[in-house]
């Protein structure tokens, strides 16, 4: 009888793999990099089978840096499907099949999603089980064996290539969690002498170095860093990285006048093999002596800073330069030309994430929202090229540029020097519209809107409450300019009933806390850099709810990495932030949330429904959004 149950079981897993197999295909079965991939999706033979589509493929984890993570599918008949070519880089990837909102979702199983392998002649190259290993806590958020199954995955990378230095590290690193005081001392060793072989291999190379330094975070060892470097600076002084590591160490130094004075030492050890290195030397003494107003120096590094190799980031630094040169009235002419070079290749600009392999060189991240970050690019570099022409004393240029960079210049910096412009030349009817669109891009800025305010009183706006109607009208117009995005990416997805967050007297934070209200959770921990350069953003939005009872911030400390008392220290050092500190005590909360990375900022609305999801650095931009996103929640409520 059992023996028949069990022939049932294997005979219905058999069948239920067929049926998955004939929902969606992969092909080819073994994919190299450059090939042709091709992923079907059928859904009459799926619970889409109500479902008219579109359907997206959505990668949640994948090193295909170049393409968007979600990739729309073509109908073929009664078919779905996507096309692409694997980069050269490609390894392992994972994905679902969703419909446009996500109210569908086709995986493999309740436990794993579909994945892409990839080969070279017939063989797994390596960092394919590496990269299953990171994604086991994106395919499986629930389960309780996510370090054993990354585990698992990481010693069969091992098996297939004994030298992968990061999987060697990762497995260090998630025995250390299970392993006792004296044992994780010897583990932390072991890792250790992984990065000092790493090192040892090839000490003078700048990609192997990143890899070492990349060695010590993963090992938590981030004091080594620093360490590290020294080593390099006192056994290879006047080698490339040697002066290279030695200028970034000088760069920190507050003194300015003596720094310069110590490159000038660093230069007279130039020779052919490093010269490369003293980029960074030139750009500093080209700032500086532009700052103190010397151009017949800084006309002396200029060509030496312009004369770089192809890579992306040179066109933000010369953006940066003419900035420079911009602000401190010096050599416009030769501004306005950098400024044009910019101009005429603003299409090479990148508006995105930049990632650098040795491998395979400078990689910018897939955005799609490319083009309209480009156009905002283009309409700052045409504004700049007024204002350097208005410098110049070419009004009439300067105008004609004005006018070509207003109606898509979101820069509200450039949008009040602009306005400053106009009032300069008498031209008050040109200015204010300019400060209007300045105020709509930066309502919080303080200065913005006290030149608005003069403007509009010297228009003969003296009344208080009609000023007042004034600011608000144009209030409403900046936000109806994001309530109109905001359905496109609102969701309704229910926060967890079962929370264990405690503030910092490590009183628990109920769910009945958080009824009735428009609630601001943000992840953060601290080490994360860009969670605390966020927050004098965050604060000033929660400045202008800290009294309304419809709105409750919670600032949470995600627990990864830090205990109650680093998140108690932290908040108790750094008094300037009053908002309320919470601290995560549920270590599958990002998990359930699908929080991989912070910060991360929920929404949720007075349901306790997640509306809104905000992930990464973001800057002053922080402030409008989520002022509109708590508004917009308003109205939907009422």
């Amino acid at each position: 009888m059992i023996k028949l149950f069990k022939y049932a079981l294997l005979l219905c897993l058999l069948q239920a793999n067929l049926l998955l197999q004939a929902q969606v295909s992969i092909l080819p079965h073994k994919a190299t990099a450059g090939d042709t991939v091709t992923i079907s999706f059928d859904p009459s033979k799926s619970a889409a089978s109500q479902t008219e589509g579109p359907f997206f493929v959505d990668f949640n984890y994948s090193n295909f840096y170049e393409f968007p993570s979600r990739m729309p599918m073509q109908q073929e008949g009664g078919v779905w499907r996507v096309r692409f070519k694997l980069p050269p880089y490609a390894n392992f990837s994972c994905f679902t099949i969703a419909d446009k909102d996500k109210k569908f979702v086709q995986q493999e199983s309740d436990s794993s999603q579909y994945e892409i392998y990839v080969y070279k002649k017939g063989k797994l190259i390596a960092g394919n089980y590496l990269g299953k290993s990171y994604s086991v806590p994106v395919q499986d958020k629930t389960s309780d064996h996510i370090l054993a199954t990354q585990e698992y995955y990481l010693k069969k990378e091992l098996s297939l290539y004994p030298d992968n230095y990061e999987a060697r590290l990762r497995l260090i690193v998630l025995q250390m969690k299970n392993a006792g005081p004296a044992q994780q001392g010897r583990l932390l060793n072991k890792g250790l002498a992984v990065v000092e072989k790493k090192f040892r291999s090839n000490p003078l190379f700048e990609g192997n170095l990143n890899k070492v330094t990349m060695g010590y975070l993963i090992l938590g060892q981030n004091q080594k860093v620093d360490s590290i470097r020294q080593v390099v600076i006192n056994e290879f002084p006047n080698k490339k990285i040697g002066i290279s590591y030695r200028l970034n160490k000088l760069f920190r130094e507050q003194d300015s006048t003596a720094v310069v004075a110590k490159i000038g030492q660093l230069l007279s050890l130039k020779t052919a093999d490093n010269e490369a290195a003293y980029a960074s030397a030139y750009e500093y003494l080209f700032t500086y002596y532009v700052q103190h107003g010397d151009s017949i120096q800084a006309k002396k590094y200029l060509p030496l800073i312009t004369r770089w190799e192809q890579d992306p980031y040179k066109w933000r630094a010369y953006n940066q330069y003419v900035q420079l040169l911009l602000n401190h009235k010096l050599m416009l002419e030769e501004a306005s030309k950098l400024n044009l070079y910019l101009l005429d290749s603003v299409a090479a600009y990148p508006v995105s994430l930049i990632r650098y392999f040795p491998e395979t060189g400078y990689l910018v991240a897939h955005d799609p929202a490319k083009a309209d970050k480009l156009a905002a690019v283009k309409a700052e570099i045409m504004a700049n090229q007024g204002l350097i022409a208005a410098q110049l004393n070419q009004p009439e240029a300067a105008r004609d540029w004005f006018a070509k960079s207003i109606p898509t210049l979101k820069s509200a910096v450039l949008l009040r020097s602009v306005a400053m412009q106009y009032q300069q030349w008498n031209d008050p009817n040109s200015a204010l519209p300019v400060l209007e669109a300045a105020y709509r891009y930066a309502p919080f800025d303080p200065a913005i809107r006290q030149l608005l305010d003069k403007a509009i009183l010297k228009n003969g706006m003296d009344n208080a409450a009609e000023r007042q109607a004034y600011f608000s009208k144009l209030d409403k117009q900046w936000k109806q300019g994001y309530y109109q995005d905001f359905h496109k990416i609102i969701g309704n997805t229910p926060f967890p009933e079962d929370i264990s967050i405690v503030d910092m007297d490590k009183k628990p934070l109920l769910k009945a806390d958080l009824q009735d209200k428009i609630v601001i959770i943000d992840f953060w921990a601290t080490w994360c850099k860009p969670c605390i350069a966020s927050f004098p953003y965050l604060h000033q939005v929660y400045k202008k709810y800290a009294d309304d009872p419809q709105v409750k911030f919670v600032i949470l400390n995600s627990g990864s990495g830090n205990s109650w008392d680093d998140a108690y220290k932290w908040a108790k050092a750094n008094p300037e932030f009053d908002f309320p500190f919470y601290y995560n005590q549920d270590k599958k909360l990002s998990s359930k949330l699908d929080i991989t990375s912070i910060p991360t900022t929920l929404i949720l609305d007075k349901k306790g429904n997640i509306r809104f999801r905000k992930v990464g650095f973001e800057g002053e931009k922080l402030l409008q959004s989520l002022d509109a996103m708590i508004e917009y929640l308003k109205e939907l409520e009422k």
